[in-house]
């Protein structure tokens, strides 16, 4: 068995071997002043990070991701509890999953695809504005100051990003002891009560999960707003997004830098979420 598990480990060891030697690469030319002006680079230490702190599209770049990030995860993991209790408390497994399909439906179509359809529905003239009027509602400029722009993104992460959640608390109030939940029945418990005071407490493993790959597809979001917004307009650019533009740029060095810091902090949150889900579910500490 042991002799097994070495083996099948082996692919997962060099894989890993190979990220972090590129991971490595990509520290050291960081560390190069190498761009188009400068095509025979030198070492510069940390001036090509204290170059890239002191850009004005760095600070926006990452004003907007932070905002990206901490609606995808708030606002997701609200609606993924809610959604996923909904469907928890169906009796039918059909309905259950018919529903559940709709929730994962925005991840089986390409970002491109729903960014370009997002960029319709917010047309002033037509889309969303369309159905406001019928209703005497005030029209709203979609995407043209910050405050839309970021009401606009959370909207999208929102509808695109939240049927993780719900998939991944569902799974995890499935695997509640059956017996605590009929017992609370028994004793007049209603649904609300059960969802928030016996299920919820005893599925944090699902709160795991969806806060870190939540966290992962909001913080590295590139295709909705270079799609919308286009590598000219500043106001929706996200960090993933200021690397492309570096690096096409031809600013090799910063570029390099930007990347090592988003791969640093992913790490950061990342590990200990994947360090407690070992611990906790492989070896049941």
């Amino acid at each position: 068995m042991r002799k097994g598990a070495i083996l099948m480990s082996i692919p997962g060891f060099i894989f890993a071997a190979f990220l972090i030697y590129l991971l490595a690469l990509n520290v050291y030319f960081s560390l190069l002043n190498w761009s188009l002006f400068n095509l025979q680079p030198s070492f510069a230490g940390l001036g090509t990070y204290q170059t890239l702190f002191s850009e004005y599209f760095f600070s926006l770049a990452v004003t907007h991701t932070i905002v990206y990030t901490i609606a995808a995860v708030a606002i997701g993991n609200i609606l993924g509890i809610l959604g996923a209790g909904i469907l928890y408390f169906l009796k039918s497994n059909t309905r259950r999953a018919i529903y559940l399909s709709v929730f994962l439906y925005p991840l089986a179509v390409p970002s491109s695809t729903y960014a370009i359809t997002w960029q319709w529905l917010f047309n002033p003239q037509t889309g969303i504005n369309l159905v406001l009027r019928i209703f005497h509602f005030p029209n709203i400029i979609w995407l043209t100051t910050q405050p839309t722009i970021y009401a606009g993104m959370i909207i999208i992460e929102t509808w695109a990003y939240t049927g993780l959640a719900v998939l991944f608390f569902l799974a995890s109030f499935m695997s509640v002891d059956k017996s605590i939940i009929e017992a609370a029945k028994i004793d007049g418990a209603n649904n609300f009560y059960l969802l928030f005071r016996i299920i919820l407490p005893n599925s944090m493993n699902g709160l795991i999960v969806s806060t870190a790959l939540l966290f992962l597809f909001s913080f590295r979001i590139f295709t909705v707003p270079f799609t919308i917004g286009g590598p000219t307009n500043p106001n929706m650019m996200s960090l993933v997004e200021y690397i492309y533009i570096l690096f096409s740029t031809e600013y090799f060095s910063l570029s390099s830098a930007l990347s090592s810091l988003v791969a640093l902090i992913a790490a950061v949150v990342i590990i200990p979420y994947a360090i407690l889900g070992l611990k906790r579910w492989v070896f049941r500490r």
